[in-house]
């Protein structure tokens, strides 16, 4: 990624034959034409420290690309786990402190509490990260790590479990300066949100005050 090998890089981390989450698999991208030179599968792997018997390449168009989950998304829609509860975890990490963090995480993660779901870990660039508002941590490469897990709703209990397990996955983050990336299920207060934006709040509430005075939007995430 620092180099600028490839284009897109995305990391999963599977379980084994005994339940242990130890299984990696990287996931690069290389544009061809227009965007850049006729991709060099050679080139590209060159150096990479990874089992070459496990590799798989193969050769998309742009929009093949951006809708390649749509075989799996209508493959979850058919077997009815479309519409299952979500309870996914997704948090930013400082890169010097990901590996530690990660591992404690999936020491406690089961294949069957992940049920049909997936692990993410992967890195970005901090400087790509310009959305306003977005709280990522002090690092020049942090790591998403998603556990995105799908179970049945009627089972509130497994639920109610596995939000906990997200907060108390959070806290720990937390105390290594990670963040939450919201896109998730962590049970967060007020107090939590104010802290998450930091300095970032005023501007916020001020803007919240401002252009929704009557408090009608988005109001299950309860920030305000």
């Amino acid at each position: 990624m620092r180099e600028g090998r490839f284009d897109y890089v995305e990391g999963q981390v599977s379980a084994d034959p005994e339940g242990e989450f130890r299984v990696h698999t990287l996931e690069a991208v290389a544009y061809g034409p227009p965007a850049g030179p006729a991709p060099d599968d050679a080139v590209l792997l060159r150096g990479l420290r990874h089992d070459p018997s496990g590799a798989q390449v193969a050769d998309l168009s742009y929009y093949d690309f951006l809708d390649r989950l749509a075989p799996s998304v209508a493959a979850l829609k058919e077997a009815g786990l479309w519409d299952w509860a979500h309870p996914w975890l997704n948090l930013l990490l400082p890169g010097r402190s990901t590996g530690a963090l990660v591992s404690r995480m999936l020491d406690d993660l089961t294949p069957a509490d992940l049920g049909p779901g997936v692990v993410l870990v992967y890195p970005v660039r901090r400087d790509r990260l310009t959305t306003p508002l977005l709280r990522a941590p002090d690092d020049a490469t942090p790591y998403l790590f998603a556990v995105l897990r799908t179970t049945p709703p009627d089972d509130t209990a497994t639920v109610d479990r596995l939000l906990a397990a997200n907060r108390s996955a959070y806290e720990l983050a937390a105390s290594a300066g990670g963040t939450q990336y919201p896109v998730g299920s962590i049970p967060f207060t007020r107090a939590d949100w104010r802290t998450h934006f930091g300095p970032a709040w005023p501007r916020l509430a001020r803007a919240k005050r401002t252009y929704d005075p009557r408090g009608i939007l988005v109001p299950g995430q309860g920030i305000f």
